[in-house]
């Protein structure tokens, strides 16, 4: 199946809808180095243990980077 990679901004306890950054990744190692990679380009980064997601900060904003399986109909 493929995989989509998705932002989400979170500033505060305000937090913004996820925003595609790419889709139709067909392979889930793939998808995951460039989940890996976006969040890695920043110099604050993470990975969060309890959504599985990583995340970088920028400025006073947190934005988590994630990659979510996608079923087409």
């Amino acid at each position: 199946m493929p995989h989509s990679i998705f932002i989400k901004e979170r500033k505060g306890d305000v937090g913004r809808p996820p925003e595609l950054v790419a889709y139709d990744i067909d392979s889930v190692a793939l998808a995951n180095r460039l989940v890996r990679s976006i969040a890695k380009s920043n110099r604050v980064n993470g990975f969060d243990r309890m959504t599985h997601q990583r995340w970088f900060k920028l400025k006073d904003s947190i934005f988590y980077v994630y990659r979510m399986e996608i079923e087409y109909n």
